[in-house]
């Protein structure tokens, strides 16, 4: 399973990787919102976006994605510090949310709901 995690601070960024290598994800990190035109070569599982990013924010990269007839299947879950996150997600079309400063274990759970790794 492949997970295309965008995220601009370095920190949380490690965090997120670490925590999706450790558990068995291929994980493919960006900083900015340019992995999504890659999408075709990249073929991730799912995304995990911030909504303030350099450039195009998370919720209008996740409606590229979800309007794009090759990419509208890949689940995006928005992981954002910003108020009223689940509308903000409802509003763009990803699949989830996730409000920073996240638990680890609701990362996790979230992440195996959308990408689980030999069905769990």
């Amino acid at each position: 399973m492949k997970i295309v995690v965008v995220e601009d601070n370095p920190d949380i960024r490690d965090i997120i990787d670490y925590i999706l290598k450790d558990d068995g994800y291929e994980v493919i990190s960006s900083v900015d919102g340019s992995v999504v035109n890659q999408f075709s070569e990249v073929n991730p599982d799912l995304v995990l976006m911030d909504e303030l990013l350099p450039g195009p924010r998370g919720s209008q990269l996740c409606q590229q994605i979800k309007s794009d007839e090759q990419t509208r299947h890949i689940p995006v879950v928005l992981v954002s510090t910003m108020p009223h996150l689940d509308k903000l997600a409802e509003k763009c079309g990803a699949d989830g949310y996730l409000e920073k400063p996240f638990n680890i274990s609701a990362l996790v759970e979230l992440i195996r709901k959308y990408a689980p790794l030999n069905g769990n």
